[in-house]
């Protein structure tokens, strides 16, 4: 199989840096998109497989999820540190209930797609953002893409499982952990806005990842809720 090279940090930081200024406008004008409850067959929020940010790193964002929440107008959803994450793939969309069977096989899958793996780790600089929400900036090692593009390889022939989720077609290029989904109503939010443009350089430190998670979620109004429901360790 043909993969593509991952993205250089220089290139991943333009990728960052252009979301942000349309995400920005978002803010200001009051464009930005809130996300609701998901239902059963929504392609968001479903079964993924996800790095969790821990150690030092989530104690450097835990610090910054609460100077957020002071600047939010709105009461989004701003993580907690213990739900926080880095999307490796949405392997399914989300379903009420999620079969045994279905944890068993991506768990399978994903022990398959580390064998060989290279050191994965993920550097965490800056705060960002889409017309969707906000995020920390990651800057991963060549490991992270050459695990999607094997994950990607693996589909079954007849697709998903269950629900069909985002990453159906595609491979995710980026590695950045979200911080605050935004809720309605939808106001004007330049205060956010400018803290946001203010840590555009922050170093929040580097992750060294150990061990990928199988998670669902189950979210509420103010809270992602994420369940692991398996661990696939990383040996080096």
């Amino acid at each position: 199989m043909t993969t593509t090279p991952p993205a250089s940090p220089e290139a991943l930081g333009e990728t960052y840096r252009s979301l942000w200024r349309v995400g920005e406008r978002a803010l200001r004008e009051a464009t930005h998109q809130p996300d609701g409850i998901p239902e059963h067959g929504s392609p968001r929020w479903g079964l993924s497989l996800v790095i969790r940010v821990t150690g030092a790193p989530r104690e450097a964002l835990a610090a910054e999820l609460a100077v957020l929440a002071e600047h939010c107008a709105g009461p989004h959803l701003v993580y907690r540190p213990e739900d926080l994450h880095l999307t490796v793939r949405s392997v399914e969309g989300f379903a009420d209930e999620v079969a045994e069977e279905h944890v068993d096989h991506y768990a399978r899958q994903a022990r398959r797609a580390v064998r060989g793996l290279g050191p994965l780790a993920v550097t965490l600089r800056g705060i960002g953002g889409s017309p969707g929400g906000l995020f920390a900036c990651g800057y991963a090692t060549p490991a992270l893409q050459q695990l999607r593009h094997r994950l990607h390889a693996d589909t079954p022939p007849g697709g998903y499982l269950g629900v069909p989720g985002g990453d159906a077609r595609r491979i995710r290029d980026t590695a950045h952990a979200s911080l605050v989904v935004y809720r309605p109503p939808v106001r004007p939010e330049a205060a956010l806005a400018d803290h946001v443009s203010a840590e555009a350089d922050t170093e929040y430190g580097t992750l060294a990842v150990t061990a990928l998670s199988l998670v669902r979620y189950r979210p509420t109004a103010t809270r992602v809720a994420m369940e692991e429901l398996a661990r696939i360790g990383l040996e080096y």
